[in-house]
């Protein structure tokens, strides 16, 4: 790592270590799997599922035996490549959102951990793409960390925006939506790895000036230290368009 080893960019190798020291020091992606099967159980018909920003299809493969059929949205190739060994009989679409014309509609949409690599200015018009895609009977999710999370508090702190979609939604969209807070926690017990974790969470959004190592280091111990390593948090949002 650099000093200023911040501006990490998503597809570079220390973006997807990081990712990977990540997981491996969390609860957020069972937690989310947990969560997801529940709203699954919950629609009425289980024809078509949606996963825009499928991602290497971890997500996708734990919800796909619910359903008749899988699209799937990744624009980042390396990840498609390892998405379609995972569902070798899901539609895949190579595209951006904004740009992906699906060829049936959805019962449940999802888009999970992928606003944060869109402008805020052009999410109203994702939000409206992904409501469109859906059934009438159907379900939009979009999973965002909740913006009072420490590793988003951490984010903003060092100049990063405040992410929360419900700022993104237009008046007839608000009438239909619910949001469920599902409480998720990062645990290490080494600072190299808590700074680590940091750096990856800081890489979301770009900065201003993306800070030095010492100043994450500082703020991960001054912030997130007790008794034998690190703990904060990294609650998950789920918000509901129906």
């Amino acid at each position: 790592m650099t000093a200023d080893f911040i501006a990490w960019n998503s597809q570079s190798t220390q973006y997807e270590k990081a990712f990977t020291t990540f997981l491996a020091h969390t609860d957020q992606k069972r937690k989310a799997h947990d969560y997801l099967r529940q709203v699954v159980s919950a629609i009425p018909h289980r024809r078509v599922l949606l996963d825009a920003g499928a991602g290497s299809g971890e997500t996708t493969g734990q919800l796909a035996g619910h359903f008749e059929r899988i699209i799937a949205i990744e624009p980042n190739p390396d990840l498609r490549k390892r998405l379609a060994h995972q569902l070798p009989h899901a539609e895949i679409h190579e595209g951006e959102i904004l740009n992906v014309r699906p060829r049936s509609e959805a019962d449940l949409v999802l888009c999970s951990h992928v606003l944060y690599y869109i402008p805020l200015d052009q999410w109203p018009a994702h939000l409206r793409q992904l409501v469109s895609w859906k059934t009438s009977s159907g379900v939009c999710v979009i999973a965002l960390q909740n913006p009072d999370s420490d590793c988003m508090r951490m984010l903003q702190h060092f100049g990063g925006p405040r992410f929360d979609p419900r700022s993104a939604l237009d008046g007839r969209l608000t009438r239909l939506v619910d949001l469920v807070t599902v409480p998720a926690h990062v645990q290490t017990p080494d600072l190299p790895a808590a700074v680590e974790i940091a750096a990856f969470m800081l890489s979301l959004a770009p900065l201003p000036a993306p800070p030095r190592r010492e100043q994450v280091e500082n703020y991960v111990q001054a912030n997130f230290s007790i008794a034998g390593g690190y703990r904060f948090t990294c609650t998950q949002d789920f918000l509901h368009i129906g």
